[in-house]
């Protein structure tokens, strides 16, 4: 279940992650590399592979969530020093920690 966890949790700090995520949830966990157990696969696709509309109101979640943990931690911009380095075919829209600009609050 940790897998799942880490998915879920980089999902609310990486907004680039987020979409992607929740656009093709079991593709991204595929690119990423994570061997989750045949249950977390069945939990991940049946919460994340809903109506658009519940989709929608996941990423309306997320990114509430993400305002609130980042109004209350060191991370000055999304995403967080603490996600998931990108596979390469995702690092077009990779910066580090030092080439981001801080978001005006």
């Amino acid at each position: 279940m940790d897998l799942l966890i880490t998915l879920i949790g980089n999902a609310v700090v990486d907004p680039a992650f987020r979409a992607r995520f929740l656009a093709d949830p079991l593709g991204i966990a595929d690119a990423y590399g994570f061997r989750m157990t045949k249950a977390e696969v069945d939990l991940m696709l049946a919460v994340f592979t809903q109506e658009p509309d519940t989709i929608t109101s996941f990423e309306t979640s997320f990114h509430q969530l993400q305002e609130t943990l980042y109004a209350r931690q060191q991370c000055p911009t999304p995403p967080c020093g603490w996600s998931l380095y990108p596979p390469p075919q995702f690092r077009d829209d990779y910066q580090s920690q030092s080439q981001r600009k801080p978001t005006k609050k």
